[in-house]
């Protein structure tokens, strides 16, 4: 597995020295998992308070969406993020690109309750950006009824002028030279070395492909048709190509259309990546694959070490075992043990909102009140109005900035109500348990680490005190459980 290194190291109290030791230990637990390190990133003399000001940090978030790399590995948890509700919201970008947050430190990425905790805070964040998202939708449906640009959105031939789009008639005879090429009975390839022969660029000042030249020969736009969201209003913005054109055009694509290409089916993802250890050996277990000889694509969990004959344990087929640890999941999701979860989680949510920081500035604003109430009486009593006045003025003002510092902080440390929890966590019963992006939630939010032995599976279940062990029963090349719940068997060391 690809996996990179973050660092950071604060400005107090730590130094280079402090980067150099966290890299010696991430190398040391990459190697013993048989992980490739394929790069480092580092923001030094930095707070971790503030994610958006390391710079380094957002580097690799947005390093991410290019699929190079399979997991993030630091030091210790803090490393990465210092509240829940940053870890939450950037392990779910990640996520998003299959990449997961591993400790070098920490046996467990950490305690159940704080996992799941964060869960919710991801579920809430998610909601909201759902919830911005329709309202960005909303608006722009409007726009689009009354045939303004979107977004400033660039369409050759354009241009766009109190939010309308009129016809730039320097770049309009390139549409419709376009056009005519293409009935003529020129190749896309020919009409795209006309255009770059001569130096012409998209909208978007590129040089032209064959994908920016359908687009244009299909935008319904040329013929003033304003599509949005499925539903066209004709006569929205000026026309460039009349619609007889168009429809000759609409006729040669059809004419010319290959057969599609018989798609490549896409690999499915390996849910258990990074939760899954051997039992045997507790190297991590990978995804591999393999082609039968009728084509048939064939997809286990295999131990790391087995790979250089370090260890004994057998492939074993992925879906099985999967299926074996979400129907797990669903057995020990009942109403109790949901409620026990949001009892646990809001008690954890209330310990932690009640920070330091926040402790003392509510101290502050007691002592400040005190203060303005001594400054009102002296008033009542005609002492120096002038002065005072001016002073009680002073203290509102401190009072407005320490009460926005305190807003600030519980944004950060959101308290979480039994009510909001339990409905987050009811979702999950009401779930379609084969779809892929529902299975990897619950095994993302439930599952803290798997141990995978040839006759059984340990399960450590985030929902659950005690380890849940799996006898594995081969019958006719598939596996047959029953759940046995343990408590005396500890988790493995890493």
């Amino acid at each position: 597995m690809n996996v990179v290194i973050y660092a950071r190291f604060s400005s107090h109290s730590q130094n280079e020295q402090s980067i150099e030791g966290q890299l010696k230990v991430c190398y040391e637990f990459a190697k013993q998992k048989g992980y490739k390190i394929i790069a480092e990133y580092i923001d030094r003399a930095i707070s971790g308070k503030e994610a958006e000001n390391r710079l380094e940090f957002q580097r690799m978030i947005s390093d991410s969406a290019k699929r190079q790399f399979e997991g993030v590995l630091v030091y210790q948890l803090d490393r990465f993020a210092r509240n829940r509700y940053d870890s939450a919201i950037y392990k779910s970008k990640l996520k998003k690109y299959g990449v997961r947050v591993l400790s070098a430190k920490e046996n467990i990425s950490d305690d159940a309750s704080g996992i799941l905790m964060e869960a919710v805070l991801e579920g809430m964040a998610e909601y909201y950006s759902v919830e911005l998202s329709q309202k960005i939708k909303r608006g722009m449906s409007i726009n689009a009824e009354k045939g303004l640009a979107i977004g400033g959105m660039k369409i050759l031939g354009y241009k766009i002028k109190d939010k309308r789009y009129v016809v730039d008639e320097e770049v309009a005879p390139i549409v419709k030279k376009i056009f005519e090429m293409y009935i003529a009975g020129n190749t896309m390839a020919q009409i795209i070395r006309y255009l770059n022969e001569n130096n012409v660029k998209t909208a978007l000042g590129n040089e032209f492909g064959k994908n920016s030249i359908r687009r244009i020969l299909t935008n319904k736009k040329y013929i003033g048709v304003y599509t949005y969201k499925g539903i066209e209003r004709a006569d929205s913005l000026p026309k460039i190509i009349d619609d007889e054109t168009f429809r000759q055009a609409q006729i040669k694509l059809e004419k010319n259309k290959k057969a599609p290409a018989r798609a490549k089916a896409k690999e499915e993802m390996y849910l258990l990546s990074t939760k899954i250890f051997c039992g045997h050996c507790e190297a991590s277990i990978v995804g591999v694959s393999g082609t039968s000889r009728n084509g048939k694509v064939h997809q286990y969990y295999q131990c790391s070490s087995n790979r250089k004959k370090k260890c004994t344990l057998k492939p074993v087929k992925k879906s099985q075992i999967e299926e074996l640890v979400i129907k797990t999941i669903m057995t020990i999701l009942t109403d109790e043990k949901i409620d026990q979860i949001a009892t646990n989680i809001c008690n954890l949510s209330e310990k932690e909102s009640n920070t330091d920081t926040l402790t003392r500035l509510k101290k502050l604003v007691k002592e400040n009140e005190t203060a303005t109430q001594n400054l009102i009486k002296a008033l009542e009593v005609g002492k120096a109005v002038d002065i005072i006045s001016a002073q009680i003025e002073k203290r509102q003002l401190e009072k407005q900035n320490l009460e926005a510092q305190i807003a600030r902080e519980k944004i950060l440390r959101p308290k979480l109500q039994f009510e909001q929890v339990k409905f987050f966590f009811k979702k999950f019963l009401d779930g379609d348990i084969t779809d892929i992006k529902f299975r990897q939630a619950l095994i993302d939010t439930f599952i803290s680490k798997v141990y995978l032995f040839q006759d059984k599976l340990y399960i450590l279940c985030n929902a659950q005190e005690s380890k849940i062990e799996i006898p594995l029963h081969e019958t006719s090349g598939s596996y047959k459980g029953h759940l046995v719940e343990i408590s005396g068997i500890e988790p493995l060391t890493s």
